[in-house]
């Protein structure tokens, strides 16, 4: 599919991933519509392309009515809006589901009735829960922990997210593919509580505070530049053999929590200022939380239908995004 000046759908394009991925539609000459209810995305993040190849529908995608009205006309949707962050899922689980659920069941039956030519669904690592296999495929099984651990909403959330997709693709035709990310950071990325590893050891760091690091930190993830997964992204919406198909999009390079602190206390030039601390998880995010302690994608089918390879290490990376967060303080504001 020529991705090249379409009318494009992005939901929570507002957000992080999704406002990167709308600066790189603009590029391409699409007219791109974003719909986000702002509860975490932010105008600012779009702001710059607002009436130079994109407009903002404020609306939430758990109405179906505003979802079928910003799809009209598009010809390709990218279904990015979620309720995301650890903190989120441990202290509202209803919320939680009712906004990854009931807002892809919007998307996808807003993209049958529109005839929509492709769908791309942003999924999660997430779904593979406590399988300890190294590396995962798609075709692994998942492994959760018990219902009352509320950690687990987020996984079977977008499982099920998962599920009606290629019930849709199964039974209507839809032509759709569903991607899972691991691990993703980048400038813009949300600096609070309720964000994610990477940007809150950057704002610690450039605050001169102590980096918080929860249990032993020697829990390794793979954490995937945001220009590397928005390429990934829009190969998939390219490429008529990924239809149908789940795949991972994410970087091989395993890395311990602790050791990504002291990298970014390096690359934020305070080495000798501060120090990683170590505080139980249940002090954070409460008694109804689990962990593991590895998560590495096979990306393989990446690799083979979409030539996907991350090109940016994560030193890159992070000294990109440190330098981002260094000439935009005010989001720092937001944990610091």
């Amino acid at each position: 599919m020529k991705v090249e000046g379409l009318e494009v759908l992005v939901t929570g394009g507002a957000g992080f991933i999704g406002s990167h991925l709308v600066d790189r539609l603009v590029e391409l000459g699409c007219r791109v519509t974003v719909i986000d209810n702002l509860s975490s995305g932010k105008v600012e993040n779009i702001a710059h392309r607002l009436g130079r190849g994109a407009r903002l529908v404020k609306a939430d995608v758990r109405d179906p009515s505003a979802v079928l009205e910003a799809a009209r006309g598009c010809s390709l949707i990218f279904h990015e809006a979620a309720l995301v962050g650890v903190k989120r899922y441990v202290e509202n689980p209803v919320e939680v589901i009712e906004v990854n659920v009931m807002g892809t069941r919007n998307v996808l039956e807003a993209a049958r009735k529109l005839d929509v030519e492709r769908l791309i669904l942003a999924s999660t690592s997430e779904v593979y829960g406590k399988n300890m296999k190294a590396p995962l495929s798609e075709d692994d099984d998942r492994l959760l922990g018990p219902t009352y651990i509320d950690r687990w909403c987020y996984s079977t959330s977008k499982a099920l997210d998962e599920h009606l997709a290629m019930g849709y693709f199964k039974l209507y035709g839809l032509k759709l593919t569903v991607l899972r990310y691991f691990n993703v950071y980048g400038p813009r990325q949300e600096c609070s509580a309720y964000g994610t590893v990477v940007p809150r050891f950057i704002a610690q760091a450039l605050a001169k505070k102590p980096l918080t690091v929860f249990g032993t930190g020697r829990q390794t993830r793979c954490f995937t530049y945001v220009d590397d997964i928005v390429e990934g992204t829009i190969a998939a919406a390219r490429i008529d053999e990924a239809v149908g198909s789940i795949i991972n999009l994410g970087s091989m390079e395993e890395t311990a929590i602790i050791d990504l602190a002291h990298l970014i206390i390096r690359l934020a030039g305070v080495e000798g200022l501060v120090e990683p601390t170590f505080i139980p998880y249940e002090q954070f995010y409460g008694k109804w939380y689990e962990d593991l302690p590895r998560r590495v994608p096979d990306t393989s089918k990446a690799l083979k239908l979409l030539g996907f390879k991350p090109r940016i290490s994560l030193v890159e990376g992070l000294s990109r995004t440190i330098e981002w967060y260094r000439h935009n303080p005010s989001r720092l504001a937001e944990l610091t």
